[in-house]
């Protein structure tokens, strides 16, 4: 793996830069806001991610290792490739991805060119608890944990009723106290499945 690449910035593009490396010039991909930060920059160091492609390579770039290791981490999410990893962190930094999808707000996700309310609840249930460590939270009151449930239960996307799915999660919190966000969203899924 390329951990970065740093060097000076011989072009910035809207959505990349070209870096002078050991007399090569490597574009890599970057937020937006990395580009407009460093457009007439002399040099930058960018925390990479290099993707292979049957038609190609390309390589990823991020201001902090935070933003690569997010990017990294959607990518774990089925059906979530790099393009789509790539418009979330950079639409949200790390921060304000994580404590979306640990308020269970599927509308910021959604907001984004080319995420749908299925890959915005994908992300949401697939990363809750690896997404803690960019906005760790003090430990929630179970009130606090049932509402984020609630809340995803009865979402567009889901579209349970609000009676019903407030039954499924104070029975599954009375069964497993302990269980996080996106377990007790998962058993709840389950049990409101079954009727």
């Amino acid at each position: 793996m390329i951990e970065f690449v740093e060097g000076p910035v011989v072009e910035a593009g809207e959505e990349s830069l070209v870096l002078a490396v050991g007399g090569l010039g490597l574009q890599v991909s970057v937020p937006a806001r990395t580009a407009a930060g460093l457009r007439g920059a002399e040099a930058a160091r960018l925390y990479t991610h290099l993707v292979l492609r049957e038609d190609g390579l390309q390589l990823w770039g991020f201001a902090t290792r935070e933003e690569r290791e997010m990017f990294v981490a959607l990518l774990s999410v089925p059906q979530v490739g790099p393009k789509l990893a790539f418009r979330l962190v950079s639409a949200l930094p790390p921060a304000e991805l994580s404590a979306a999808v640990r308020r269970g707000d599927l509308s910021a996700l959604d907001g984004v060119k080319g995420i749908g309310r299925r890959t915005a609840q994908r992300v949401m249930v697939e990363l809750s608890e690896k997404l803690a460590r960019w906005a760790p939270a003090a430990p929630s009151p179970q009130g606090e944990k049932a509402q984020v449930v609630l809340k995803a239960l009865t979402s567009k996307v889901l579209g349970f009723p609000e009676a019903e799915a407030r039954r499924a999660v104070e029975r599954l919190l009375r069964e497993a106290p302990d269980a996080s966000v996106e377990e007790l969203i998962r058993r709840a899924l389950s049990l409101l499945a079954k009727g």
